[in-house]
């Protein structure tokens, strides 16, 4: 009797480990990844935007040389700082919304596939499902 059940406890115990091997393979397809520096790049507005943001970037540049030659070491370290908030305003303005929409179609990209999990393409070593080119599409619907 001992060994009957000592024999069901070890094909339960095996029956366990094989399925978690199962598992644990299966694994790497539940996590995604997606390159989002392509993906940022390949979007329609990316490129405006950032032009938006140049523009900007040299607007403060001439500003900070027109004013910065009346001003001692502290004004210029001031007008500085105002103008780099100036400029990660105008970034953060125009690039939030075009995250929210790439972050959106990698959502449902991932729920399509099954997966619960999705990391940027350059913190992936090794395994997962790349949806790059999924989330693309989805972008551009």
């Amino acid at each position: 009797m001992k060994k009957n059940i000592l024999a069901f406890i070890l094909v339960i115990a095996v029956a366990f480990g094989v399925c978690g091997i199962a598992s644990a393979a299966d694994v790497g397809d539940l996590i995604g990844v997606v390159n989002m520096q392509q993906l940022l790049s390949s979007y329609p507005d990316y490129a405006s935007a950032m032009s938006a943001v140049e523009l900007e970037e040299q607007k403060a540049q001439q500003e900070f040389e027109s004013k910065s030659g009346s001003l001692d070491d502290n004004g210029k370290k001031a007008l500085y700082e105002k103008l780099l908030e100036r400029i990660a305003k105008r970034q953060k303005d125009l690039l939030e919304p075009l995250n929210k929409k790439i972050r959106k179609a990698i959502e449902t990209v991932a729920k399509r596939n099954g997966i619960a999990n999705v990391v940027n393409s350059n913190a992936m070593l090794f395994g997962g499902k790349d949806l790059t080119q999924e989330v693309l599409a989805e972008v551009s619907k």
